[in-house]
C-alpha cells in the first residue's frame, strides 16, 4: 500500500466523517484509480459502442409470437385443423404435434407508423412508437422446459450456474455508477429457474445483480443500525478497509479479495443514492401517469419501467425486469388469448412510455431496450384455448442503442411454428447486443476449468445480426 494512504487506528478513529482515512480509501476506490484495486470501474471496450445501458424486459413464461408480433393468416384458414405432416417430428411438451389442432388467433394485427411494422391489438400504445422498434421474428432454441429454457435465454446455456449476460455485461465494461450497483434487477415474483438465473455464475462475486424492492426497503441489509452515527460508520469502514488492503498486498492480489474491498465501498454510498433512485415523489405528475403510475393494472410494471429510466439516467449499466413471476404469467396453457388481453394492458402502456420518455431525455440513442421470453408458443391448441411452450420459432424485439428502428428481420413458416428465414439462435442475439454495448463476443472471455469461457460459447458459430443495427 501507498504509505500516504496509511493511516494508524487512533488517526481512523478520532477523525469525523470524510476525513482522512475516507478521502485515501475515496482515492484508492474511486474513478481514478486501477481495475486492480477497483474492478468495477469502467473498462475500455473492443470498439466504439453504440449503447452504454441495457433495459431488458422480460416476459416469464413465453409469450405466443402469433398473438403479438408475427401474424399468420394461414392459421385462420385451417382453424381446427391437423398442421401438415412435416410438423410431425416436432417434440412438444404437452403436446402431440401430429395430432394438435390448428389454433387461430383472435387478435387483430396493425401496420404501424412509417414502417409498417404489423403489432397486435394487445399491444393498443406500442404501436404508437413501432418505428423504433427492430422485431426479430425468426429466434429459436431447443428447450421447451422453462429452467433450461431460461437459462439458456439468460446465459447462452441450458446449464444452471453460467454467468447472465447482465454479469458478462458488467464484467466487460464495468460500471459507470460511482453510488449504485451496476446491474440491478427488478421482479414481480419468482422465477422458475430460481435467482441464478439472473446470476454471476462463475464471474466473480462484484459483477454479481442486486435486486431492487419496490416496497419496503429498496436493497436489503442495506441499511445501517439506529445506534451507529453516518461518521462512526464511515471510521470504521475506514479502518476495516485498511485493513483488508494491507492484507490483499500480502495475498498478492486476491481478485475475491479486491472484489469485496470495492463492494463495500460502493455499499456504504448506496445507502444514501439507493432510496433517492428509487423515490418517485419528485417525478412530475404527467410522467407518472405516462407510465400509467395512476392506473392498478398498469402501475406495477409502470413502476419497474420508471426506475429502470432512473437507474439508467444514474448511471446504472444494465437493468433486468421480469413481468409474469409468482403465477403463470406468459404461460398460456390454457385460456391464452384472454390470459394475454390481460398481459398486454399491465405492459403496453408502460413500455411504450418508457421508450418514449427514454428519446425526450436523449437517452433512447444510449440505451438498448430488449423484449421477450425464454420462448414462444404453439399454434396448436392445448386442451381446448390454450398454447403448449414452443422453442423452434418465436419473436423478440429491440429498441434504442444502435438499433435500426421500423425494421423486421427473420420469419416463420406459414403457421408461425418454425423459423424459417434467417434463423437466429439465441447466442447470435447475445452476440448482437455486446457488440451495440462496445464488445466483441469472442474477445470477451474468462478462463475457467482450464478454458477461456464466453457468453457465446466456445462451441457452434454465431454471428451478430448486421441487419438489425443502424
Amino acid at each position: 500500500m501507498n504509505q500516504g494512504h496509511t493511516l494508524s487506528r487512533k488517526d481512523f478513529l478520532g477523525k469525523a466523517g470524510m476525513g482522512v482515512g475516507a478521502l485515501a480509501l475515496l482515492d484508492l476506490l474511486g474513478r481514478n484509480g486501477s481495475a486492480a484495486e477497483n474492478p468495477l470501474l469502467p473498462k475500455a471496450t473492443h470498439h466504439k459502442p453504440k449503447a452504454k445501458a441495457v433495459i431488458s424486459l422480460f416476459m416469464h413464461g413465453g409469450p405466443s409470437q402469433v398473438d403479438t408480433f408475427d401474424p399468420k393468416p394461414m392459421l385462420a384458414k385451417f382453424a381446427g385443423q391437423p398442421l401438415p405432416a412435416s410438423f410431425a417430428d416436432l417434440n412438444l411438451e404437452f403436446t402431440k404435434a401430429s395430432t394438435a389442432k390448428v389454433l387461430p388467433s383472435k387478435r387483430t394485427f396493425k401496420k404501424c407508423g412509417k414502417s409498417g411494422i404489423e403489432i397486435s391489438d394487445i399491444f393498443e400504445h406500442l404501436q404508437g412508437v413501432a418505428d423504433e422498434l427492430a422485431v426479430v421474428r425468426s429466434c429459436y432454441h431447443t428447450e421447451f422446459n422453462h429452467a433450461p429454457a431460461l437459462y439458456l435465454a439468460h446465459s447462452g446455456t441450458r446449464m444452471m450456474g453460467r454467468p447472465s449476460l447482465g454479469s458478462w455485461a458488467m464484467y466487460g465494461l464495468g460500471s459507470e455508477s460511482d453510488n449504485l450497483p451496476g446491474y440491478v434487477v427488478m421482479r414481480d415474483g419468482p422465477l422458475k429457474g430460481g435467482t441464478v438465473t439472473y446470476g454471476n455464475g462463475f464471474l466473480p462475486a462484484v459483477y454479481s445483480s442486486t435486486e431492487l424492492r419496490l416496497s419496503g426497503t429498496p436493497i436489503l441489509y442495506l441499511n445501517k443500525p439506529d445506534s451507529i452515527s453516518n461518521e462512526d460508520q464511515r471510521r470504521i469502514l475506514d479502518y476495516s478497509q485498511q485493513l483488508n488492503r494491507e492484507y490483499l498486498n500480502q495475498q498478492n492480489n486476491d481478485g475475491n479479495l479486491s472484489a469485496r474491498i470495492a463492494a463495500y465501498e460502493l455499499a456504504f454510498r448506496m445507502q444514501s443514492a439507493a432510496p433517492e433512485a428509487v423515490d418517485l415523489s419528485k417525478e412530475n405528475v404527467k410522467v407518472k401517469t405516462l407510465y400509467g403510475l395512476d392506473d392498478a393494472v398498469t402501475a406495477p410494471f409502470g413502476t419497474q419501467c420508471l426506475n429502470a429510466r432512473r437507474l439508467v439516467e444514474r448511471g446504472v449499466r444494465f437493468v433486468q425486469l421480469y413481468h409474469g413471476g409468482g403465477g403463470a404469467g406468459w404461460d398460456t396453457h390454457s385460456d391464452n388469448d384472454s390470459k394475454i388481453v390481460g398481459l398486454g394492458k399491465q405492459i403496453d402502456k408502460p413500455i411504450a412510455a418508457l421508450i418514449t420518455d427514454l428519446k425526450s431525455r436523449g437517452l433512447l440513442d444510449s440505451t438498448l431496450v430488449i423484449w421477450g421470453g425464454e420462448f414462444g408458443r404453439t399454434p396448436t391448441s392445448e386442451g381446448s384455448a390454450g398454447r403448449d411452450h414452443s422453442p423452434y420459432g418465436y419473436s423478440v424485439w429491440m429498441a434504442g442503442g444502435g438499433i435500426k428502428g421500423g425494421t423486421v428481420f427473420g420469419a416463420t413458416d406459414d403457421f408461425g411454428f418454425r423459423a424459417q428465414e434467417n434463423p437466429v439462435q439465441v447466442r447470435d442475439l447475445h452476440a448482437t447486443i455486446l457488440q451495440l454495448l462496445g464488445l466483441d463476443h469472442d474477445k470477451l472471455t474468462f478462463y475457467f476449468q482450464g478454458l477461456q469461457q464466453r457468453l457465446t460459447q466456445i462451441d457452434g458459430e454465431c454471428r451478430v445480426i448486421s441487419e438489425i443495427l443502424a
